[in-house]
């Protein structure tokens, strides 16, 4: 319900570098401290946010009462995308919590909105897709991150704020988090790695000179994601390894590349097995390697995310991932 005595003595105005000190500040006393987000430092933000190349300031608004700062909020688009075939986002809402459930948080959530309408676009989807995501941290560890949150952290007072606003659920993604610290290959695992190895299926680092297949592959499978992942890590003039699977040459999987990020998260551009040599176990063998290797190269922990009906989740239980939380994309079709 709407507090329209309050709401009239509001004043507000787009986001400011002015702006900027305060926000991290509530950001972090009341977001950071109480949910699954991480904290955010001055320059974390501006580079996040206000150096993003989707960034405008018409997309943005920060609330004052009187001199007491009490919330803000950000909607964005891609910078290049057209309006008919594209959707907004709404990137961050937050509202001081003494004045919360006052209807401050659908007073900016209509800024917002209105702000994706007048672009020309009537959809509003917020999922892993918008080009500017908060990276969140896994419940009971120390700062375990994953650098973006795929959609809205299921039943959350964000998700009830955009429910009680018209929007619907359009799927869901779970976040999926190992820690590798204690990460070992059950006799499962070693058993059916040389049940696979007597077939003549291995799992080694890809080698130009001794493999090859990488695009019938990925043609077979139809994903130019996997393929773009792959050509980008293979071009880097020192690239990181690629877990493989092989026979007599040919590729017939990928997983990896195996690369430990500064916070010790262990990399992961994808899984996935070429057609022909599936039913084997050899994608859930295969990854389970990753995250021993990637142990070894001094990984942490590894945090993913994958949608509620992607088969890949069964490779990440089968290795001993479980999931840490579950975020659900919330969308809504504005009216002109």
């Amino acid at each position: 319900m709407k507090d329209l005595e309050l709401l009239n003595k509001i004043n507000y105005h787009y986001i400011e570098d002015s702006d900027v000190e305060n926000i991290v500040k509530l950001w972090n006393e009341e977001v950071y401290q109480k949910e699954i987000y991480a904290e955010f430092s001055t320059s974390d933000f501006q580079n996040r946010f206000l150096q993003n190349p989707s960034y405008k300031k018409e997309g943005t608004i920060a609330i004052y009462l009187d001199k007491e700062f009490i919330g803000c909020g950000v909607a964005c688009f891609h910078k290049d995308s057209k309006p008919e075939s594209s959707c907004g986002f709404i990137t961050l809402i937050m509202v001081k919590e003494k004045y919360r459930r006052h209807g401050l948080g659908s007073f900016i959530l209509e800024k917002l909105e209105k702000y994706i309408l007048d672009s020309g676009r009537v959809v509003i989807r917020n999922y892993f897709g918008a080009p500017m995501n908060l990276k969140w941290y896994v419940p009971g560890y120390d700062k375990h991150e994953h650098a973006g949150a795929p959609a809205v952290p299921f039943n959350t007072s964000y998700y009830f704020l955009l429910l009680a606003n018209g929007y619907n659920v359009n799927g869901q993604h779970d976040g999926f988090h190992v820690n590798l610290e204690n990460f070992e290959m059950d006799d499962k695992v070693l058993s059916k790695i040389k049940e696979n190895e007597k077939d003549g299926y291995f799992i080694t680092y890809y080698d130009k000179n001794k493999h090859y297949g990488f695009d019938e592959m990925f043609d077979a499978l139809q994903n130019e994601g996997f393929r773009a992942a792959v050509h980008n890590v293979l071009a880097k003039p020192n690239p990181d390894p690629l877990l493989i699977v092989e026979k007599d040459g040919e590729i017939l999987g990928f997983t990896g590349p195996v690369r430990t990020e500064p916070s010790g998260r262990a990399y992961l551009a994808g899984v996935a097995i070429h057609p022909k040599a599936q039913k084997r176990g050899l994608g859930k063998t295969m990854f389970c390697e990753l995250c021993r290797r990637s142990k070894e190269n001094g990984a942490k922990f590894m945090t993913l995310f994958t949608g509620s009906d992607n088969r890949a989740r069964n490779i990440y239980l089968y290795a001993g991932l479980r999931i840490v939380q579950s975020f659900v994309v919330m969308k809504k079709e504005l009216v002109k």
